[in-house]
């Protein structure tokens, strides 16, 4: 199992994940990435390249398992007030078929991992929905540690957030 930049070599496998994702989350709010663009807009957003307004320089790493794409997560480099109620610092999904197996924790776990020793953070903030409760085990099996729960007005509607802190 290994944690990597999106590479072309597991677009095949990245896009079934999608098709999987249309397929059986229909409503949920998508991180996956255009297949034709991951690539080349990973590297702008690690590299601070073009970012959209309210955007903040992002690393995309994806968990790759037997030559599998299981999963991929988002690292914010750093927080606006906007990150800080709603998105965090880590934003992560796991493919439907291999939902509920470990992978979640795993991706967060080797995420944290990097944050220390890339990004040289010394916490993260990491956010959930209250209802989210596999995102819930999966933060607090990685050590969060629950600060406050906060109401965010979001295009789907009104949602309660949870913000939770991770020393690293």
């Amino acid at each position: 199992m290994k944690l990597i930049k999106p590479q072309e070599e597991f677009i095949t496998s990245y896009k079934e994940a999608i098709k999987e994702d249309i397929l059986y989350r229909p409503n949920a709010e998508r991180i996956f990435g255009n297949p034709d663009t991951i690539i080349e807009n990973s590297y702008k957003f690690e590299n601070g390249i073009d970012l959209p307004k309210g955007f903040v320089k992002s690393t995309t790493l994806w968990l790759i398992d037997n030559e599998t794409f299981i999963g991929q997560v988002n690292i914010r480099h750093e927080l606006t007030d906007y990150l800080l109620n709603y998105g965090g610092n880590i934003g992560y999904a796991i493919r439907y078929s291999k939902s509920s197996k470990g992978y979640g924790t795993k991706i967060l776990s080797m995420a944290l991992k990097y944050c220390k020793n890339v990004l040289n953070l010394k916490k993260v903030l990491i956010t959930c929905d209250d209802c989210n409760v596999a995102s819930i085990k999966v933060i607090e099996n990685n050590g969060g540690i629950l600060e406050n729960k906060v109401k965010n007005n979001l295009e789907r509607g009104k949602v309660i957030t949870r913000r939770y802190w991770i020393e690293l």
